[in-house]
């Protein structure tokens, strides 16, 4: 039988065990050269996001190469293919508490993803003199890797020129009534109400219910290409109906001038990442010029912190056209999460014809 003291330090060794098993075995440094030779012995990256997240898999065979080519490191990247943001971020939170590492050494989602999570913080900005101040938030947690800038996505043969609507408040045209998609998740009304308000927005919203005939998700765009649906209202980015267009489909998408709504996709390093040193040398990499050209080339998306890329000229081009811009971010979302989940909960119940 142990005494008192022996059960201290019984009690001493398995919390220092399940330390341990919970942070992985190798440091998380915070300077370049650092990073460079930790990813170096960590040897491989675990990957995975969904297939239609930054590329998916000819994405991530595109990174891997340029880690090579940037860092000079032979690190093996890992892909499995994985499910949807919210799913993902609530299985890595459940590793974390099992002491288990991450399913992803690197993590993408929305700040209501992220702003849920246990991250890393790391000093993106000295480790990487690309990176500035503003691509990060809530102290170093996460960073910036994609803009979005959500609106509505048109049919252009059932959407004439001159139709287009330029307010929100366009869409309650009676000529629209039973032609208009929304989403089952409410995209982006929560956002809006940050900007008119939550009891402007939800009268909106009863009177935008009665237009609306179907409620698609976010990647189901084709429906609206294909006539079955005038407009998807909001949209969760313009990436979808810009790639139609560009493939000849009688589809275009733009934003409505009182509604410059900006949110991002953050680039996090869970605190059970098994390589945190590869993972932040991965990050750092997408917000250079080469790796914002990968996630152009594979999945027509950027941010618009980065110069020249697409997005940047986007929301310059936007902003000169007297659009106003208005984020929400992790920062944010941390301090004002029960209400924001409320709210966005009670734009779904609408939608849903509770």
């Amino acid at each position: 039988m142990f005494n008192k003291h022996g059960f201290l330090v019984l009690s001493w060794l398995f919390c220092l065990l399940i330390g341990l098993i919970v942070e992985p075995v190798t440091g998380f440094a915070q300077a370049l050269p650092q990073l460079i030779e930790g990813a170096k012995k960590e040897g491989s990256l675990v990957l995975s996001w969904g297939t239609g997240t930054m590329g998916g898999i000819e994405g991530v065979r595109a990174m891997e190469k340029a880690f090579a080519k940037t860092y000079g490191l032979n690190v093996q990247f890992k892909f499995t293919p994985g499910p949807a943001m919210p799913q993902f971020a609530s299985r890595i939170i459940q590793e974390a508490k099992a002491g288990q590492p991450a399913s992803s050494d690197l993590f993408i989602g929305s700040e209501n993803h992220v702003a849920r999570m246990s991250l890393k913080k790391f000093e993106w900005t000295k480790a990487f003199p690309h990176i500035s101040r503003e691509m990060t938030d809530w102290d170093d947690r996460v960073l910036v890797v994609v803009s979005r800038t959500p609106g509505f996505t048109y049919n252009t043969n059932l959407v004439a020129a001159s139709e287009i609507p330029q307010k929100v408040e366009d869409v309650l045209n009676p000529k629209w009534k039973g032609k208009i998609a929304s989403t089952p998740y409410a995209a982006s009304f929560d956002r809006l109400a940050l900007i008119w308000g939550e009891e402007k927005t939800t009268s909106f919203l009863r009177t935008f219910v009665k237009q609306v005939a179907g409620l698609i998700r976010c990647g189901e765009e084709e429906r609206i290409a294909n006539g079955e649906f005038a407009m998807l209202v909001f949209n969760c980015d313009l990436a979808d109906a810009n790639e139609m267009q560009q493939k000849g489909a009688p589809a275009n998408g733009r934003i409505f001038k009182d509604a410059g709504i900006l949110s991002y996709w953050y680039l996090t390093v869970p605190t059970n990442s098994a390589h945190p040193n590869a993972a932040a040398l991965l990050a750092g990499l997408l917000l250079s010029k080469d790796g914002q050209e990968i996630l152009w080339k594979t999945e027509k998306t950027s941010s618009h912190f980065v110069e020249g890329t697409y997005m940047n000229k986007l929301v310059k081009d936007q902003e000169r056209q007297g659009v106003k811009f208005f984020a929400n971010p992790v920062s944010e979302v941390v301090k004002n999460h029960e209400n924001q989940s409320r709210v966005r909960q009670k734009f779904q119940d609408i939608l849903m014809g509770k």
